[in-house]
């Protein structure tokens, strides 16, 4: 084995945000490089400070140690692995935390005002020569949306004023799963079966396909199918007849593919939450892109669609445009507008939580949830310094605006369950119920050098929610 090392030190002080460098790590490969095991490490620390409506302003302090391992042993097995264990500081009471998935990402409360907690990733590809075996611990998103993704997100986070809480932790969880891909020309089918948590010793699983094609023009089209199933998890007795899946275990038909899950589900007793999702990405204009997704969730029929008659009509999209790559002088400029609409009762079903679209008290899709929309647009710049003593250097700006609603009616949360005395129809953002805010902010972004980054944002709130949220931070990173 020929031992390859690179390692740069440095010190930080003060409210810094360490972060890791692609070129700085430690590398063990064979002469050949046939065998190659790549080890980094990276620190974090930010300050955070908020104030919302009718709260009391709060600081936060999160510190966290990452390690990152990836690789190959030969190039047809490829893995990658990591792991963060963060230790949180606040002036806010943190509650006690019983590791039931449902209260979230779980964590060690060490006292009043501190808690730690640790979260891993890890996934492996092995190529054959008519497929590729996938598997691991990890997040999986799809779709070419950039806020909000309403297929799967990932890890994608995006803070929203009502998540501020020590109750729990607002991060998604990744999750295990295996897959296989085919590749045939321009038509790439990939399959996941995958384990979601809902509550301790509960059985919840959901099983992901999807069909990309790659069009002329630079155009790519998207075709996915979601089915989601589990044992009933319900704390009290489940008004719906039907719902007797209390003991619901790995469905392995679903593993089959190329079997549309709608005509798999019927098979099965017509009980589970099966989903159909399109995506659309357009890239013929250079620098420029139009995206869209949709999904349908459990409508009779295509024509269904804008018919509020029926709870069961629902579907979330969102759309959007964005112009990248704009050199003005030394600069980099890219932009793009997103619109996103969750109709009511979107990621929900009537048999409760072991058949939501969530895991770890997370949405899979977009952390709106259902009842929701979303109006953003970001603007970014980036300088890189071509001379001198920070030759290399990176700044990088950015600009954000918003306008949110969010109902708060029944349907309006993942966790509300129809039942046969609950309406049939459905209500789109209530004036009643339904919450109003405008967000405007900026961050900056500061790389010296390939190992050091500086960050500092401010975000201010308009309307329900009024107040801001500021965070400066630092990393460092080998």
């Amino acid at each position: 084995m020929k031992f390859r090392i690179s390692i740069t030190a440095g010190i930080v002080l003060g409210l810094m945000h360490f972060s890791f460098a692609q070129g700085s790590h430690i590398s063990f490969a064979d002469s050949a490089r046939h065998h190659q095991v790549n080890i980094g490490a990276q620190l974090v620390d930010s300050l955070a400070i908020t104030n919302l409506t009718n709260a009391p302003t709060h600081y936060d302090n999160s510190a966290s140690v990452r390690l990152f391992l990836n690789g190959h042993f030969t190039e047809r097995f490829l893995f990658n692995a990591s792991v963060k264990v963060s230790t949180d500081h606040t002036n806010k009471e943190i509650y006690d935390n019983f590791y039931n998935p449902s209260e979230g990402v779980p964590y060690n409360k060490q006292s009043e005002n501190k808690r730690t907690w640790d979260i891993f990733t890890a996934s492996a590809r092995y190529d054959l020569d008519a497929v590729k075996l996938l598997a691991g611990f990890d997040y999986l998103s799809m779709g070419p949306a950039r806020r909000n993704h309403v297929i799967l997100r990932g890890e994608q986070n995006n803070y929203r004023p009502w998540q501020d809480s020590t109750s729990r932790i607002y991060e998604p969880a990744p999750t295990p799963y295996f897959g296989y891909q085919f590749e045939l020309g321009p038509i790439v089918y990939s399959q996941y079966a995958m384990k979601l948590f809902e509550k301790k010793n509960f059985g919840k699983y959901m099983h992901v396909h999807r069909l990309d094609l790659s069009l002329p023009k630079n155009i790519t089209l998207g075709l996915s199918e979601t089915a989601l199933y589990g044992s009933t998890t319900e704390d009290y007795p489940n008004p719906n007849e039907d719902a007797d899946s209390t003991g619901r275990e790995f469905e392995w038909a679903y593993v089959i593919p190329f079997i549309p899950y709608v005509f798999q589900e019927h098979l099965q007793g017509d009980q589970d939450n099966i989903s159909l999702a399109f995506d659309l990405s357009v890239k013929t204009i250079p620098n420029w892109e139009f995206y869209g997704e949709l999904l349908w969730d459990d409508m009779k029929s295509p024509t269904s669609m804008f018919d509020d008659g029926w709870w069961g009509n629902k579907w979330a999209t969102s759309v959007g445009v964005a112009r990248d790559s704009l050199k003005l002088g030394s600069t980099l400029w890219n932009w793009y507008l997103e619109y996103t609409r969750v109709e009511p009762w979107v990621y929900t079903h009537h048999k409760g939580g072991g058949y939501t679209y969530r895991s770890y008290s997370q949405s899979l899709g977009t952390d709106l949830g259902p009842n929701s929309q979303e109006v953003y647009s970001e603007v970014s710049g980036l300088y890189k310094v071509e001379s001198g003593f920070l030759k290399d250097a990176l700044f990088k700006g950015t600009l954000h605006a918003s306008a949110v609603a969010k109902d708060t009616a029944f349907g309006g949360n993942i966790t509300d369950m129809h039942t046969p005395e609950s309406a049939t129809d459905k209500k789109f953002l209530d004036d009643k119920t339904t919450l109003h805010y405008v967000e405007l902010g900026g961050k900056i972004e500061i790389k010296p050098w390939d190992w050091m980054t500086f960050r500092a944002s401010y975000d201010r709130y308009f309307g329900d929610y009024e107040g801001f949220r500021a965070m400066v931070g630092g990393s460092f990173q080998y």
